[in-house]
């Protein structure tokens, strides 16, 4: 496994993340426990040290208590609670609903109450009295960054968090906030299949703040598994959350395929790792989250580590993603 700085943390983060959004079965085929659990102990011994999640993974699990509200962190908390100190865990907080109502009354909220609540319960579920990394999940357009970087500071002072982070935030909201209270981190999509934060990441790490990456493989079309188009379930993150599976842009995502697949033939690996390491090879990319639900995909995703493309293969890819993703 390669390790990175976290922006100016000081912490060496594996340059690949597991992501839990599928482990809560949120819009994705619904994962079993005990094969979620089995997922996260592999990953620990393929050398991957950071786990992200949210409270939101899971809203949608039937017969779960709060409609899966907090499942996945639920069960993170259960394979983790021998190896927390081996762990750099992420959650997240400000994306909620009314128990009373579910997933159906949605909101997005920063203020000062919805993150020190959103902390303490993360804390519970997750059987742990600090987290690694506190993101806000999306801005809400309406509380002050003040209110909001002023409860990360008392999370901080209290020791319930080490540090926090923005999520899908804008460059000038992430600026304003780190003037005020210092971003340790942003999360935002970028993949091959989505190269259009590439600038505001590298902008932050300008700035000494961390970056974690998700949507790495396309939803799965980077995958190469999808070479003709789907049809997902209207409540499926494949056709809801993400849009790769719709032209023009799925038969632009073909064309950069055609290019992955002559690279992987090359190397003798899989197509899903050559878009994993064209990511994690990015100066700006400290780690890569990827969604690892099934245990067949963990030597999969973490192989794509253990091999080099060259400087020549990366400027192809490159001049592939500017070429068919990036146009007009």
């Amino acid at each position: 496994m390669r390790y990175k700085e976290l922006g100016n943390t000081g912490k060496q983060i594996s340059a690949i993340a597991l992501g839990s959004w599928g482990i809560g079965g949120a819009g994705w085929d619904a994962a079993k426990k005990q094969e979620s659990i089995a997922v996260i102990h592999q990953m620990l011994a393929h050398g991957v040290n950071v786990i992200d999640t949210a409270p939101v993974y899971g809203f949608v699990r039937p017969g779960e208590e709060d409609y899966g509200y907090g499942y996945a962190e639920k069960v993170i908390g259960e394979a983790i609670k021998d190896r927390r100190e081996e762990i750099f865990l992420v959650t997240k907080c400000g994306l909620n609903y009314d128990r009373k109502q579910g997933p159906q009354s949605m909101y997005r909220s920063m203020t000062r109450q919805e993150i020190i609540d959103g902390c303490e319960g993360s804390l519970k579920r997750l059987g742990t009295d600090y987290i690694d990394l506190l993101f806000v999940h999306w801005p809400d357009g309406k509380t002050p960054l003040e209110e909001m970087t002023d409860a990360m500071g008392t999370l901080i002072r209290q020791g319930k968090i080490l540090h926090y982070g923005l999520s899908n935030f804008s460059w000038e909201d992430t600026c304003l906030a780190d003037d005020l209270l210092h971003v340790a981190a942003v999360q935002l999509p970028y993949s091959m299949a989505d190269p259009g934060n590439g600038d505001l990441l590298l902008s932050a790490k300008g700035r000494g703040i961390g970056t974690m990456t998700y949507g790495s493989l396309g939803s799965g079309i980077l995958t190469g598994a999808y070479r003709t188009i789907p049809v997902f379930d209207k409540t499926d993150a494949r056709s809801s959350f993400y849009h790769f599976f719709e032209e023009p842009v799925f038969g632009r995502i073909q064309k950069l395929l055609a290019v992955m697949d002559e690279v992987a033939a090359a190397h003798g690996v899989s197509v899903s790792q050559v878009a994993i390491q064209w990511n994690i090879k990015k100066a700006f990319t400290d780690t890569a989250i990827l969604g690892v639900s099934k245990t067949k995909h963990v030597q999969q995703n973490c192989g794509a580590s253990e091999w080099d493309m060259s400087e020549e293969e990366m400027g192809r890819l490159d001049t592939a993603v500017h070429q068919y993703i990036m146009k007009e």
